[in-house]
């Protein structure tokens, strides 16, 4: 018999009680930095970029841009010329 012959590996599991404790520990450590959401980087953290579901989101706007829209709007928009050749190139 070799020295991890399958009867020592039943006789004696207690062998690898340690190091399948320490392989636990390493994988929970590992799993806490790379997934734990509290204590990560939000730089890090997944984000929604599904078209659908960003436009779906209600955003919530400043007062004073709500009562300055019309303004913003004629200004900002409606009154600027539209170069159609360059937006078809």
């Amino acid at each position: 018999m070799g020295p991890c012959s399958p009867e020592d590996l039943d006789a004696r599991p207690w062998d690898f009680q340690a190091e399948e404790c320490a392989l636990r520990a390493s994988i929970e450590r590992f799993n806490a930095r790379r997934y734990d959401r509290a204590h990560g980087n939000p730089d890090f953290l997944p984000v929604d970029n599904c078209l659908q579901s960003v436009l779906g989101q209600r955003v919530d706007l400043p007062e004073d841009f709500q009562v300055n829209y019309d303004l913003w709007l004629e200004r900002e928009v409606f009154s600027r010329p539209i170069s159609w050749e360059e937006l078809l190139q």
